[in-house]
């Protein structure tokens, strides 16, 4: 790698575009490419985003020498055969979550990487929210004391649930595994990995062409009696709203995911501390990802910690299915 990353975005979908508005000025540090099954749609992504090169297949991509690494922005049930062909040709490996649909997935991915000795980066952007990171700060400092509940609740006002997202096959499940886990990771930022969840579906959906569920309530056990509520809803007709509040012995932190401030609140009253912004964590995650390679360290959110991430989702499902509280080291 020179002093640039030269990184191909695979799979020129309207997603990809989301992605580049917000990494796209990022040319100091990477050299953009696109790959596309469809070459036309990989040209218009070079002609519009000043990319050096573009390919018809991930194939051609993958085995082009001026490529340091891959930027996978497709199906969940192609991650596997996209990051083997990666590694294959000695490619970094940046997926978007989640990892992969299943446990068994997930571990031929991680193996796979390993194997070729390349790195393996999941795109969870909410890991590099700051009002999550200064929360903890105030957590660390036992500003409310020692954490007993925390409370998170999403709702989307459009999620963009179209075409292969409402495949419960090809997705792994609905909003939950696509959405939902985003929030999943902030709760374990937080609090850890918990033991267990129960979770439940609601009968009426607002997106009736999907199969998998757009929404869930979930309730997790952490170590310690330690409870957290997580309540998602994929799409819902008013403001969308990422709200998290901590409760703990002393106090109260309350914040917005990526919101300007986190609000401390004890018995000697309330108080709101600005955070740096940054929108969506998508420049720190790629940063991150650079710097990975380059100092050959793990990244922050590595295979192992999308697998966690998905362990505790699908625990959700198989306790929607059995109606009951599942271990997440069960699933595992």
């Amino acid at each position: 790698m020179n002093n640039r990353l030269s990184l191909c975005i695979v799979g020129c979908g309207s997603y990809a575009h989301v992605v580049m508005e917000y990494v796209g000025d990022m040319t100091d540090e990477i050299e953009f490419s696109f790959a596309s099954r469809d070459i036309d749609k990989a040209k218009a992504y070079c002609d519009q985003y000043g990319g050096f090169a573009y390919y018809g297949s991930y194939e051609d991509a993958a085995s082009d020498p001026r490529v340091d690494a891959m930027y996978f922005i497709t199906p969940h049930d192609l991650h596997l055969e996209n990051a083997r062909l990666a590694a294959k040709h000695g490619k970094h490996v940046f997926m978007e979550k989640p990892i992969t649909r299943t446990v068994d997935e997930s571990r031929k991915l991680i193996e796979a990487t390993e194997s070729a000795g390349v790195t393996l980066m999941v795109g969870e952007n909410f890991r590099f929210d700051p009002a999550t990171e200064k929360a903890k700060e105030f957590i660390a400092q036992g500003a409310i004391g020692s954490l007993s509940l925390i409370d998170i609740q999403s709702e989307n006002l459009d999620d963009g649930c179209v075409g292969w997202r409402l495949s419960l096959d090809r997705c792994g499940g609905g909003r939950m595994i696509d959405g939902g886990i985003h929030y999943v990771d902030v709760l374990r930022n937080l609090a850890g990995s918990p033991e267990s969840v129960y979770a439940l579906v609601p009968s009426h959906k607002m997106i009736p062409d999907l199969e998998g569920e757009d929404s869930m309530a979930l309730t997790a056990s952490f170590p310690g009696g330690l409870t957290g509520f997580l309540r998602y809803a994929g799409w819902t007709p008013h403001d969308s709203r990422r709200d998290v509040r901590l409760t703990g012995t002393k106090g109260r932190i309350q914040y917005e995911v990526f919101g300007s401030d986190v609000t401390v609140q004890t018995k000697e009253g309330a108080r709101s501390y600005p955070v740096e912004p940054e929108i969506r964590g998508m420049k720190a995650m790629m940063r991150d990802f650079i710097g990975a390679i380059a100092e050959g360290r793990e990244p922050t959110m590595n295979g192992q910690e999308a697998l966690n991430d998905l362990a505790v989702v699908l625990a959700a499902y198989e306790s929607v299915r059995t109606g009951a509280p599942v271990k997440v080291a069960d699933i595992l």
